[in-house]
């Protein structure tokens, strides 16, 4: 009889791991107390707050080859502090994603002084974005920031000094507007903070468009000034776009207060999106700027201060409920070959 198994799962053995209820004993976490690093607990924040990364993306956050990242990302799902699948694309690989795991969560919640029971970890629920129609999503907005990340990780003048997931945009400002992210990025030419949009070509322009109105809204609430940029899945559809999206900030009452600029993943496969990548809608100018350079063309932006702090956990400062979030840039220098904290 002919086996079904695909040969590459014949030939790679199966990680033996710890049951639940092992995962989260007292000797468990012993064990694990003499053994994550300080880049293994980083990773595993950054999957807390942003849900799901790939195994590139791994390697662009935090270590120095994709052979070392395997490595050590086999022996932390075996320590079950990380979980992984690969989803089907139909020709080829995809990479293999990661999500938090039992133990990881545990260990999280430990080291910011939370009883992991008030923290809920449910891993069924962290391996369900597996099944969400939008993996595909989460993915392209996350993968914006972690090319920034590895881009300033090679330039010591670089920095990401925030990183905001869509869940923690929807806890500072859902009730006027839900951004998929907020970053906010530094190097030799200057400072900009901004608001992401992340368009697979899934809904129609005008949808896209109407959320200018919430970020009007929200320019003229905080009176602050924030640009707006647009990531779209072809340069046809952003071609498009910038057409309905000229249209829709006319009718915006200060479409001043909304600056927007565009770029297509086609431009984001050949350079980093801190790169001349972007075209601000309401330029007469030829050609596209880098990231920072936006700010020279929005003079009227608003200025920069200190970077805008993530909303407290729920709880209060002695019982917190949420864990906190991590770093946007690795918490360690890359001559510390020790990894330890």
């Amino acid at each position: 009889m002919l086996s079904s198994t695909p040969q590459h799962d014949l030939r790679i053995p199966i990680p033996q791991r710890p049951s639940t209820r092992a995962a989260v004993s007292a000797e468990h976490h012993a064990h694990l107390a003499a053994r994550l690093t300080t880049r293994d607990r980083w990773i595993a924040r950054m999957l807390a707050e942003h849900r799901v990364l790939t195994s590139t993306q791994i390697t662009q956050l935090a270590f120095p080859s994709r052979r070392a990242t395997n490595l050590r990302l086999r022996q932390l799902y075996c320590w079950r502090v990380i979980n992984r699948f690969q989803p089907y694309i139909g020709a080829g690989r995809a990479p293999m994603f990661y999500v938090l795991d039992v133990a990881g969560a545990h260990a999280l919640a430990h080291e910011d002084g939370i009883d992991p029971t008030v923290l809920k970890f449910r891993p069924e629920h962290s391996i369900g974005i597996a099944h969400s129609l939008r993996l595909a999503h989460t993915h392209g907005v996350n993968s914006v920031f972690t090319t920034l990340i590895h881009h300033a990780r090679a330039h010591p003048d670089r920095e990401l000094r925030a990183w905001w997931p869509e869940s923690r945009c929807t806890a500072t400002w859902g009730d006027i507007v839900r951004p998929d992210a907020y970053g906010r990025w530094r190097d030799h030419h200057g400072e900009i903070e901004w608001f992401l949009e992340w368009d697979t070509g899934t809904y129609p322009l005008a949808r896209v468009a109407a959320k200018l109105t919430g970020y009007a809204q929200l320019a003229a609430t905080s009176v602050i000034v924030t640009p707006v940029l647009l990531c779209f899945a072809t340069a046809r559809r952003e071609a498009h776009a910038r057409t309905t999206l000229t249209q829709y900030a006319r009718g915006l009452p200060r479409p001043q207060a909304v600056p927007l600029a565009t770029t297509s993943t086609e431009h984001l496969r050949n350079t980093t999106p801190a790169g001349p990548i972007w075209s601000p809608l309401d330029t007469t100018q030829p050609g596209r700027v880098a990231l920072s350079e936006l700010a020279t063309a929005w003079p009227h932006l608003t200025a920069l201060h200190a970077v805008r702090h993530a909303p407290s956990p729920v709880g209060s400062r002695d019982r917190p409920t949420a864990l906190r979030p991590p770093e946007p840039m690795p918490p360690w220098q890359d001559t510390d070959l020790t990894w330890t904290g």
